[in-house]
């Protein structure tokens, strides 16, 4: 192989290599906004209040706060791949990393998926104050 050769497979490498990391740092420095960072807070604080409801993961039923203490920790675990309260929802109140199975939230009769519920809680807190 020529010296020509090997510099342009160098170079070819160097250039890949110099794009594929331009976005490295948002990959690895992922953190939410002060602005999701409140309404995650906001939506946890909401599962804690939602004293009435019954959260069901894995097949147990949980109270509120245990409900709330588990987003929490899986916030905790899963924080630096958050931006959004959107990627909290889809990461840590939709489904058991475990088991794959749904989280549900139950009220009265009828039971919701968790990441439903949390989307709808989502709507509340970004409208508009009047």
């Amino acid at each position: 192989m020529t010296s020509i050769v090997r510099r342009r497979i160098a170079l070819s490498i160097v250039t890949g290599l110099t794009a594929a990391l331009a976005f490295a740092p948002d990959l690895c420095l992922a953190e939410p906004s002060p602005t999701a960072a409140e309404e995650i807070e906001l939506l946890i604080q909401r599962v804690a209040g939602m004293t009435t409801r019954t959260f069901i993961r894995n097949g147990s039923e949980s109270s509120a706060d245990e409900a709330a203490r588990h987003l929490r920790d899986k916030y905790e675990y899963f924080r630096k791949e958050i931006r959004t309260a959107e990627d909290f929802i889809r990461l840590c109140g939709t489904r058991s990393e475990l088991s794959k199975q749904p989280y549900l939230v139950k009220a009265g009769s009828a039971v919701r998926r968790s990441a439903d519920v949390l989307a709808e809680e989502l709507r509340h807190i970004r409208q508009p104050k009047q």
